[in-house]
């Protein structure tokens, strides 16, 4: 007969039982990680928020762009000949080359422009409604153009260019033709600033 092993516990139940092994882990089952904690996720959720706010403002900002409408006083742009024989607009940064013309004065109406060197333009929207642009001259004093009668082809080119036919000279403070001796054409805008324009040959010395 053998002993059973000595216990010094004094209280243990006779029939006390050990606590069962823990069941070994399902295979391809793998506990969640600790680090994936309700902050944790509170950050995930932050970031996909800030996500869909960003692509919201990107929305927005093409929305500002569609509602921006026509072009507005001190815009400049450009005009192209459409089918038809349409004239039609594209905005362009007041330094570039291509850029013949700035918005000088801009009526809701279809009022015409305070002076005949004004070239005239008449935006319109899928409802009918548009705006009346007065389009001045945007030149400095020493720049050469070419078909300066033809708003869609008119250009800014080097005075030793063939092409170019016109010089100018721009004085401002002045809203008369006075201002220029010797010009072929006189293009008078009231801004602001009011100024007059004066065409001169290329050659002529300004």
């Amino acid at each position: 007969m053998t002993t059973p092993p000595f216990d010094d516990n004094p209280f243990r139940s006779p029939d006390y039982a050990a606590p069962p092994a823990p069941m070994p882990p399902v295979p391809g089952h793998q506990p969640i990680p600790h680090w994936f904690s309700t902050k944790v996720r509170i950050t995930l959720i932050a970031c996909v928020v800030a996500a869909l706010g960003l692509g919201a403002l990107g929305a927005l900002g093409i929305s500002w762009a569609v509602r921006s409408g026509p072009p507005s006083e001190g815009d400049c742009l450009y005009l192209t000949r459409e089918a038809g024989g349409k004239l039609a607009y594209h905005r362009a940064g007041c330094t570039a080359a291509e850029a013949t013309y700035t918005v000088d004065r801009s009526y809701t109406s279809t009022l015409t422009c305070p002076s005949e060197g004004y070239v005239r333009f008449r935006t319109s929207s899928g409802s009918g409604a548009g705006r009346t642009l007065c389009l001045a001259l945007n030149v400095r004093t020493g720049d050469c153009l070419r078909d300066v009668d033809d708003e869609a082809t008119i250009a800014k080119v080097s005075c030793t260019d063939p092409a170019a036919k016109e010089r100018a000279q721009v004085v401002t403070g002045y809203s008369h033709g006075e201002a220029c001796e010797n010009a072929d054409d006189v293009r008078v805008y009231y801004g602001p600033p009011a100024r007059v324009v004066c065409l001169l040959p290329p050659g002529e010395n300004i």
